[in-house]
């Protein structure tokens, strides 16, 4: 094989790896914004604590439609489905204070908005209360409780409105097994098997009443 082959056989080869690369980037980026969705809105935090042991932060919370992403220049990034989410809310120092027992004291540290002496007009807390109980402190300096509620308005709506439809349909299954003791219970005193009182009795039991 000749030189100009050899350098032609090359150079394919490095044109195919190329076109490669690109082919699993874009596969990782399509992947990525499937999981989640569009950007519905950003801001700069200090991550203060309460999500697992990860260590205090600054830099970015960001909202997906699907979830929510801490990212750190420093090791310190998590993501948050959103269909974990409970509530979120906005408070001051004051209102946070109040939030944070003894118990979650313990469980994330000594927190740094215990220590400011500064004005705290203009500083406020976003806690991301979840569904299984954590809940997770962000910082945002700079502005008041009242202007980032205005600021977040619409992203924490569409946040907490995911959660809530998660919760719904895991609870559909539930709902559908009731349904269906219902139906049993009614083709019973249909037939003669229970009476009156007993399927009203079983019907409260069934759905809880």
């Amino acid at each position: 094989m000749s030189l100009v082959d050899r350098m032609k056989q090359a150079g394919d080869k490095a044109s195919k790896q190329v076109a490669k690369n690109y082919q699993q980037h874009q596969a990782k980026v399509a992947e990525l914004k499937d999981a989640r969705g569009a950007k519905i809105g950003s801001i700069a935090t200090q991550f203060m604590g309460g999500y697992a042991d990860r260590h205090k932060a600054t830099g970015t919370l960001t909202f997906y439609e699907k979830r929510t992403e801490f990212n750190s220049v420093l090791s310190t990034k998590f993501v948050i489905l959103n269909s974990q989410v409970k509530d979120i809310a906005i408070e001051g120092k004051d209102e946070v204070n109040r939030r944070v027992t003894v118990t979650r004291l313990l469980a994330v540290g000594i927190f740094a908005f215990a220590l400011k002496k500064k004005n705290t007009d203009k500083e406020a807390y976003l806690t991301i209360e979840l569904s299984d109980g954590q809940e997770i402190i962000f910082f945002i300096d700079k502005k008041s409780p009242m202007e980032l509620k205005a600021k977040l308005a619409k992203v924490i709506s569409r946040v907490k409105r995911a959660g809530v439809a998660a919760q719904a349909s895991a609870a559909q299954p539930d709902q559908g097994r009731s349904t269906d003791e219902l139906i049993k219970l009614a083709d019973l005193k249909e037939k003669g098997i229970l009476t009156q009182e007993e399927f009203n009795a079983k019907k409260k039991q069934l759905l809880g009443l």
